[in-house]
């Protein structure tokens, strides 16, 4: 019971350690996306730089989920679970990476006026990355499949939206001069937030795998 109890702290506090993770993913995301509204592009040094600490956070957990299986040696169930640790860490990290590429795009940003109103486009999609980031990781503390189910359905709005932001910005070089740059960078900052909604996706769909133990593709 002793060696059972320990192995519970253990697992409760690895998935801390992933909130945690999750925790500094979002918040790296909204500062990068205040920023850019607010054109204060010196800022996204600071978050490009402050990614190494989500680096490490990920290592330390994926050193904790390897010993835990090695001492442990877990039954499937409680296997399972440490293996979706492992498996949201990676996930929650490419998310932290997609979010410093964003910033690293945005640096080349040039104050272009026709395109503001792109740039409000590119906005509202990222409020729906970030609803996406908000319910997964909850959706993630509770072992909620339903919660997780619906992450399906917003990832869908956010394809959608950049399949037609995409088109609609290219449509511009067409007819402006001076712009390409502009709208190239912000053809990149939208396919990463899309990405970073995928990885939202790939983590509801470990959740599922953690509560039943089926893998459910919700793409």
């Amino acid at each position: 019971m002793i060696i059972r109890g320990q192995f519970d702290i253990d697992l409760s506090q690895l998935k801390e350690e992933i909130m945690l993770l999750g925790s500094m993913v979002e918040k790296a995301f909204e500062d990068t996306m205040m920023a850019i509204k607010e054109k204060e592009y010196a800022k996204l040094d600071d978050i490009i730089l402050n990614d190494q600490y989500i680096n490490q956070l990920e290592l330390e957990i994926n050193e904790k989920a390897t010993l835990m299986i090695a001492k442990q040696q877990p039954v499937a169930s409680d296997l399972r679970k440490i293996i979706v640790s492992l498996k949201v860490s990676s996930d929650l990290e490419r998310m932290g990476d997609l979010t410093v590429d964003i910033a690293k795009a945005a640096k080349r940003f040039k104050n272009v006026e026709q395109l503001n109103g792109f740039e409000d486009e590119l906005q509202t999609m990222a409020e729906k990355a970030k609803v996406m980031m908000t319910s997964v990781f909850h959706a993630y503390r509770g072992a909620n499949v339903m919660e997780a189910q619906k992450i399906a359905a917003m990832d869908d709005e956010i394809d959608t939206a950049y399949s037609n932001f995409v088109k609609s910005i290219f449509e511009v070089v067409a007819v402006e001069t001076g712009v390409t740059e502009h709208v190239t960078q912000l053809a990149y900052t939208s396919r990463f937030i899309e990405r970073i909604a995928d990885y939202c996706t790939n983590v509801a769909e470990w959740i599922i795998y953690e509560v039943n133990g089926k893998r459910f593709d919700l793409n």
